[in-house]
């Protein structure tokens, strides 16, 4: 055997190596349409498990990090209905002010808008905190983060759901195909050791 074989042999071993992980990779996500070819309909997986991929998220999503009741709970949260509270007594006295005739002098328009948004800001959490069954009972009947989830996803087109993969695992997918190269290499090597020995009997 030449030198030529012993070292093409290793490296176009890499090179298909790299080029069967570089194509597998491609068909994670390409074609994004189905191609009908002789006994065979061609499709990335991606495209292909689109609807299955969003369900699956959106049920994952949902029972491993935030569901309904998360939302209520951060909805009733004493903390966050403070400052809900808050924001809608600022802007009860903001429209208060906008609102009275300008014949009013300023002095009464802001003792007006401060007693309203005072008022406001007492009432509101009590009045949050009677209707938070209702609440409840709408939020968990009326919002289901998987379907949100589920939805979102699907609505993405596939080339921005691709590039959004890439971004995530651009270098896992690199790694992949590189590691394709690398096997191929060494693939090619033990090639070279099966011939060599099996030449020499």
């Amino acid at each position: 055997m030449s030198i030529w074989q012993m070292i093409l042999i290793p490296l176009i071993s890499a090179l298909i190596g790299w080029l069967t992980n570089l194509i597998a990779v491609i068909l994670l996500f390409r074609p994004y349409r189905p191609v009908v070819l002789p006994g065979y309909t061609l499709q990335g997986l991606i495209p292909r498990r689109h609807a299955e991929l969003a369900r699956s998220v959106g049920q994952v999503v949902e029972q491993e990090l935030l569901s309904a009741q998360d939302v209520f709970s951060l909805l009733t949260n004493p903390d966050f209905v403070g400052e809900i509270s808050t924001a809608l007594a600022q802007a009860i006295r903001q429209r208060v002010l906008e609102k009275l005739p300008p014949f009013i002098p300023l002095s009464i328009k802001n003792i007006i808008s401060d007693v309203l948004s005072e008022q406001a800001q007492k009432e509101l959490p009590l009045l949050l905190g009677q209707i938070g069954d209702q609440i409840r009972q709408q939020t968990l009947a009326n919002f289901q983060v998987s379907r949100l989830v589920e939805e979102k996803i699907l609505a993405f087109p596939l080339e921005r759901l691709e590039k959004l993969i890439v971004s995530v695992a651009g270098r896992e997918l690199r790694h992949i195909e590189i590691l394709g190269g690398v096997l191929g290499f060494i693939i090619g090597l033990v090639q070279l050791v099966i011939i060599n020995w099996t030449s020499w009997f």
